[in-house]
């Protein structure tokens, strides 16, 4: 568990640094595009940056399920496991 928490606190972490939104904004549930307003491009250079910082790479299909922080942290932390 403790695993899935330092997860989840770099995906919210790299989402405020990449995004430039301040971290007290995000949490599991904040939509990235109805919250965070980050359009497909927003979007798609959002993953890339994520999965270039945790080393794991994300079929187009996991990648088109994101819709919150909390899809963000899962696909990371099963992908790095």
């Amino acid at each position: 568990m403790t695993t899935m928490t330092t997860t989840h606190d770099q995906v919210i972490h790299l989402i405020s640094d990449i995004c430039r939104i301040p971290s007290t904004r995000i949490h599991a549930l904040t939509s990235l595009r109805d919250d965070l307003h980050l359009d497909t491009v927003d979007l798609t250079l959002l993953i890339a940056s994520l999965e270039n910082n945790f080393k794991v790479y994300l079929t187009v299909e996991e990648a088109n399920a994101i819709e919150t922080v909390q899809d963000v942290s899962h696909f990371m932390q099963r992908h790095a496991a």
